[in-house]
């Protein structure tokens, strides 16, 4: 218990000068480390890599501006006796605009509007390659924290529709490039976790 209550005080006297947020930032750059994990759960032969980055911007103390640019690569090895391998890459751009409901500038509490436009291609040798245009909308709900020191920390999370040109038969991937997981035409961001810099 002793351990406990030290620990506690050690935290709360760090967390004065660290989450203390009083230096007005305009410009927030972050991604979410988690993608770089998310090889952690495909099967033996099969390989998954996901990169993303955010570069967000203050309009007003109620709106910013952002842009995500996400990339993935993924390599599946079909086939016990005849293995075929299914190399797919996807990239996706999120203009969006975020709405901060208590004027806080560029942190706190957001609800985030945005389209999105982007292309899968899968490369197959058992198949002709394909190329699918992507493209649909999303909402977001999170809070962003930034700190003396410039770093940032954002948790949020939300649900869009994506549609492809022509329509994809099947969902060649897991999960999508910013780290949702599909669900057919609908998409879940279970935790958009962001950690980045802001100055």
């Amino acid at each position: 218990m002793k351990k406990i209550v030290l620990i506690f005080i050690v935290v709360l006297a760090a967390s004065q000068n660290l989450f203390s947020q009083e230096r007005d930032r305009k410009v927030t750059i972050q991604t979410n480390p988690l993608l770089l994990f998310s090889d952690i759960n495909v099967v033996d032969g099969d390989s998954l890599f996901a990169v993303d980055l955010e570069g967000q911007f203050k309009l007003t103390n109620y709106s910013n501006i952002a842009v995500t640019l996400s990339f993935l690569t993924c390599k599946n090895t079909f086939g016990r006796y005849e293995p075929y391998v299914r190399n797919v890459y996807q990239a996706d751009l999120k203009p969006m605009y975020i709405y901060r409901p208590f004027g806080t500038g560029i942190k706190g509490l957001y609800l985030g509007f945005y389209p999105h436009f982007g292309f899968m291609y899968v490369n197959d040798n058992k198949e002709k390659d394909q190329l699918f245009f992507e493209y649909g909308f999303g909402i977001n709900l999170g809070y962003k924290w930034v700190f003396n020191s410039g770093f940032t920390l954002q948790l949020g999370g939300g649900i869009g529709k994506t549609f492809s040109s022509p329509e994809k038969k099947e969902e060649y991937v897991p999960m999508n490039s910013d780290g949702s997981i599909t669900m057919g035409r609908t998409y879940i961001q279970l935790m958009d976790f962001k950690l980045g810099f802001s100055f």
